[in-house]
């Protein structure tokens, strides 16, 4: 299934070489699901702070069959290309966690009814008894 790509920049100007990085992490999804119809990143500068530099947000907003997902991260760097890096990061482990929920590979913890902890026996005493 062909995925599309959509990015886009606000409050900063557009960067050809950072785009077709996002369209390279972006293909790369696919391999974690191969359902997946649209992805949309939106990388923004959010402040530009004198001392402290540039706080980049990068949000994916991910469309599989049947889900949406979405995975954002707030990275305070003049460093976008780890801003990415972790919002792509992040997003892999959201579709790693979608495809073992699918497949029903999580695992599922007994319940148990209030009481039923085990009781350790104190000193002096034998346990069972």
């Amino acid at each position: 299934m062909t995925m599309s790509v959509e990015v886009l920049f606000r409050d900063m100007v557009p960067l050809p070489s950072l785009e077709g990085d996002i369209r390279r992490r972006a293909q790369h999804l696919e391999r974690y699901a191969a359902d997946i119809t649209r992805c949309r990143v939106v990388v923004e500068a959010t402040a530009n702070q004198h001392r402290q530099g540039h706080v980049y947000t990068v949000q994916i907003d991910l469309h599989a069959t049947g889900v949406e997902l979405v995975a954002g991260v707030h990275h305070r760097s003049e460093e976008i290309a780890l801003a990415v890096r972790g919002a792509f990061d992040a997003m892999g482990r959201r579709l790693e966690d979608h495809v073992r929920r699918q497949r029903g590979q999580v695992k599922h913890h007994r319940r148990d009814e209030p009481g039923d902890a085990p009781v350790a026996p104190l000193d002096g005493e034998t346990p069972g008894g």
